[in-house]
């Protein structure tokens, strides 16, 4: 009983120390003021489209506990990695793992829309009892997801929807999605070895996919390796030293190895090398090949084999065992300790694909800038309109913040906020004639305050409404802003 009137003691001082009203000082134009913890937000929009930016300084890593990494501030582009193990490559042992960072935001109406939401934001929309991410109503809530690793360095969000169930995705089968199953939007964080006795590759366990070696990627940037390089283009032997020297943006070296989009974005990214497809050009062997690439005669199997011999440049059988010796022996040379990539990630022209994105990581300042723009009404259901926000209509905005150190992630929820082109909103839209051509020192800036992790435990609906909360009964008419200001931050004092 003690603890828990400490903890209820120290919950009221908190909510003391936090309140401090609705005056929105943040919303300043040309702010200068360093960021610590908060992400800083700034929205335009121009007579079609709509951008968000957000700027967030990158928090020491944590995890995983005892490795080099830990301490180090460095940009989480890359989502996991493949070692091998001595039998195949596979992923980092649990605890161990490393993983990206990452922005994410819900987004609805004010005025009329999802119950609870304009309110209480995530606590009401996805994080009930932190077990799951789905609403608690029988409604559609518009949800933004940039990924660090498996859409910033294609330039794409990935835009979903959350339902009562589920985190909608679309559901299509396309190239090359069907090059590797039958359908579905993508195969997920899956890279499994390729394995048979046609060729030492398949003994070996070598992943299917690797780095396309050679290739001309845009900004003229030569693919240097089959396997995940450093800024120095030294093949990576260890993920804990390796992956935070690289803070070069600019440079698309991406883990995603798969990827084809040419009606999204018309700037081919493909930057794989299929070995099952050497193998088989180099054995005519198809056991190592998925079923529904087993018959040659399918129309599967002419338009995934007439997809890889565009991409590596390969069709005899000479050159495919060239290929795959030239693989392995740069695996070999690295003492069988390169790294490879994890995912495999797939993107086509769909509502779910429609939020194109921009990065850059600034190493003096170890801050990430994130650009996310989109129509204002893509005609889907799934998306919230925002055609309205030209003509005042106010919209209610909850961030979530993913600071990858590993298996342990830095997950902090923002406080909802109220997003309008009027001054007194949390966060100000301003009308822009172009937003590809924003001088963003002149829009107004929000920084937001976030529900930290050691709090996240009470911030669900059930808990909130329960009486170890204060504001229970007020709230669902009554924003959390109304008692804890612009800060729930402090409350991250009760561990």
């Amino acid at each position: 009983m003690r603890t828990n009137s400490l903890i209820m003691l120290a919950i009221f001082v908190a909510f003391a120390v936090a309140y401090t009203g609705c005056t929105h000082e943040d919303n300043t134009i040309g702010q200068t003021t360093p960021l610590t913890d908060q992400v800083r937000v700034q929205v335009a929009y121009d007579a079609t489209d709509v951008a968000f930016k957000f700027t967030w300084k990158t928090q020491q890593k944590i995890y995983p506990v005892g490795q080099a990494n830990v301490g180090n501030n460095y940009p989480g582009q890359f989502h996991d990695v493949l070692k091998h193990n001595g039998t195949k490559f596979d992923r980092l042992p649990s605890g161990q793992r490393m993983e990206e960072d990452r922005i994410t935001f819900m987004i609805d109406k004010y005025d009329g829309g999802i119950p609870g939401f304009a309110k209480v934001g995530c606590a009401i929309s996805c994080h009930s009892g932190m077990a799951s991410h789905h609403l608690l109503t029988d409604n559609i809530v518009d949800h933004w997801h940039w990924r660090g690793g498996r859409s910033g360095p294609m330039g794409y969000a990935e835009d979903a929807a959350v339902n009562n169930v589920e985190r909608i995705r679309d559901n299509l089968g396309t190239p090359p999605t069907k090059f590797i199953r039958s359908g579905g939007d993508r195969l997920r964080e899956d890279q499994a070895a390729i394995t048979g006795s046609a060729h030492q590759v398949l003994q070996d366990g070598l992943p299917r996919f690797v780095f396309n070696k050679g290739k001309t990627m845009p900004g003229n940037y030569i693919i240097p390796s089959y396997f995940l390089t450093d800024e120095a283009n030294q093949v990576i032997t260890n993920p804990y030293t390796g992956i935070p020297t690289v803070k070069d943006l600019k440079v698309n070296r991406s883990l995603l190895v798969v990827y084809q989009d040419i009606n999204f974005d018309p700037v081919e990214k493909v930057n794989a090398l299929d070995l099952a497809y050497l193998v088989w050009l180099a054995t005519s062997e198809l056991g190592h090949l998925p079923a529904h690439l087993q018959n040659v005669d399918s129309p599967d199997f002419t338009q995934w084999k007439n997809y890889w011999a565009a991409q590596s440049g390969i069709t005899a059988e000479a050159a495919a065992n060239t290929k795959l010796n030239e693989v392995r022996q740069e695996w070999v040379t690295s003492g069988n300790n390169a790294m490879v990539t994890r995912s495999v990630g797939f993107i086509y022209n769909s509502d779910q694909h429609d939020i194109a994105s921009e990065r850059s990581f600034d190493a003096n300042k170890n801050e990430w800038t994130v650009i996310l723009k989109r129509r204002l009404n893509t005609g889907s259901n799934r998306d919230a309109d925002l055609s309205g926000l030209p003509n005042g209509v106010k919209f209610s905005i909850s961030f979530a913040m993913h600071d990858a150190g590993a298996a342990a992630i830095t997950h902090d929820i923002s406080l909802p906020y109220v997003i309008s082109k009027d001054a007194e909103s949390d966060i100000q839209a301003k009308s822009v004639s172009d937003i590809e051509n924003v001088d963003w020192g002149t829009v107004p800036v929000f920084d937001t305050r976030w529900v930290k992790q050691s709090v996240m435990n009470h911030f669900f609906y059930d808990w909130l409404k329960s009486n170890s909360h204060p504001g229970a009964g007020v709230l669902e008419t009554s924003n959390c802003v109304s008692c804890h200001g612009n800060n729930l931050y402090t409350v991250s004092v009760l561990n």
